[in-house]
């Protein structure tokens, strides 16, 4: 359950709109592997780009068959 607490502040922190921020907090939610996967797929519909594309980076870095699927949804929608 803490692994989940932990993905959620990371998620909130992806509001910061600092580019270090951001992507300093992606490279955490990889590392942190296919639990990160579920809230990192609703980030491909943030309203800001750079969070999209680090979001997708991030997934296709994990490389899940959902997180690659998604990420071939978002790429199909550009």
């Amino acid at each position: 359950m803490q692994e989940y607490e932990e993905i959620s502040q990371l998620i909130a922190q992806l509001r910061n709109s600092a580019d270090d921020v951001l992507r300093n907090t992606i490279e955490k939610l990889v590392q942190i592997g296919k639990d990160a996967v579920p809230a990192l797929i609703p980030l491909l519909q943030d309203q800001d780009g750079d969070v999209r594309a680090l979001a997708a980076d991030a997934l296709e870095k994990i490389g899940t068959p959902e997180a690659l699927e998604a990420v071939k949804e978002y790429e199909s929608r550009q």
